[in-house]
């Protein structure tokens, strides 16, 4: 498989908590379902990139300096914007290009009815790409925990997940600027917090939970903590929708319905789950349980299944990002649902990676996370990144 190398050499992280934890040079797989091709893609590297209008300077609290320079967005990927790596996969030669950067622990990515890329930062900023940011009130970050999920609906409202004085919510803004709390009472630590959020095809919210390093929760009818939970966006009522979660870090829904879910393992059995009603992850007793597991870990974190028309290639395979991994892993799919697969693209180059999301133009979007307090950061992170088919 060809690779271009632009140049740039890449650092390794460092952590010591029990799962967004430390990366070596290499990781192994292991697996309990047989995987027909696996295909890894050596790291690429990049050229320093340009960027255009300013926003305040972004405060960072328990983890690396804040960058000395002020966070810098692009309105969009646009052919001027350089190149920062590229990659070929599935016979698709690909850049890299740089949409945002100098920001801090940037954890989901929305887009609006208007195709406005929208994103949290963990210190507690959303941000419409191009505008300054917004500080949400009430959050507080500590360890892993802070701003988190967020999801746009198609009128426009922005739901998000977040860590408060007393626990972790989910609320709903409304267009006066207040919040309307769907969710509570959500016990929050410095690890294991969840904190994602999808839409599904039914027009009900789901978020994940994490067992907030109480792994009896996980069980635990009467907690909300260890659980997928599915919300209704208008009235909140939240139900249990699955249970036996660890730290499920992504969530995400194929064209057919099928719900997806990636989870973080002690240290061993990461795993990607196909998730439905009534489903127990097994924690704490049982881990590597998926479709898909990984000995050691690799931090899986936000997922996609990818179904726009730009990478043909690339139609009906899940992506998610990695932590530990340092990488965007491609997953592909046999008719019975088993993983064919798993292809792992830009090994390295950019570091620790949080989310991954599909943008309205059908470009593949991820975020950096190399400023939570485990990664390496170079001078422009965090950064957001816009994958497509070479120019």
């Amino acid at each position: 498989m060809a690779i271009v190398v632009l140049g740039l050499v890449v650092a390794s992280c460092g952590g010591t908590d029990d799962k967004e934890n430390t990366a070596g040079s290499t990781t192994t797989v292991a697996t309990t379902t047989t995987v027909a091709t696996t295909t890894t893609v050596a790291p690429t590297t990049m050229v320093a990139p340009s960027s255009s209008s300013t926003a305040p300077s972004v405060s960072s609290t328990s983890r690396a300096p804040a960058p000395s320079s002020a966070p810098t967005t692009t309105a969009a990927a646009r052919p001027a914007d350089p190149v920062v790596a590229r990659f070929e996969s599935a016979g698709t030669r690909f850049e890299v290009t740089e949409v945002a950067r100098n920001l801090d622990t940037v954890w989901a990515l929305a887009w609006d009815p208007a195709g406005s890329l929208w994103y949290t930062e963990r210190g507690g900023r959303l941000t419409r790409l191009g505008d300054r940011p917004q500080s949400v009130p009430g959050v507080e970050e500590s360890g892993e925990a802070g701003l988190m999920g967020l999801e746009i609906d198609g009128r426009g409202r922005r739901f998000l997940m977040y860590t408060g004085d007393a626990d972790n919510r989910i609320v709903r803004l409304e267009a006066d600027g207040s919040q309307r709390v769907l969710v509570s009472g959500i016990a929050k630590a410095v690890i294991h917090d969840g904190g994602r959020l999808r839409f599904g095809p039914d027009g009900m919210l789901y978020a994940s939970t994490g067992d907030a390093a109480q792994p009896p929760l996980a069980q635990d009818p009467n907690s909300l903590n260890g659980k997928v939970l599915l919300i209704d966006p208008e009235r909140g009522s939240p139900t249990v929708f699955s249970r036996g979660h660890r730290n499920i870090q992504g969530l995400c829904f194929a064209p057919d319905g099928r719900f997806l879910a990636t989870e973080h393992g002690p240290d061993r059995g990461d795993e990607v789950n196909v998730v439905t009603r009534g489903f127990d992850g097994g924690w704490p007793d049982a881990v590597g349980n998926g479709i898909r597991n990984y000995t050691p870990t690799i931090a899986l974190a936000g997922c996609d299944v990818y179904s726009a028309a730009l990478i043909p290639a690339w139609r009906g395979s899940m992506l998610f990002a990695t932590l530990k991994g340092r990488d965007l892993h491609r997953l592909t799919f046999r008719p019975d649902g088993s993983v064919a697969s798993d292809e792992v693209l830009l090994d390295g180059v950019f570091g620790r990676l949080r989310d991954v999301r599909t943008g309205p133009d059908g470009a593949v979007y991820l975020a950096t996370s190399n400023r939570d307090g485990r990664g390496s950061p170079e001078d422009n992170d965090d950064r957001i990144l816009r994958v497509a088919p070479a120019r």
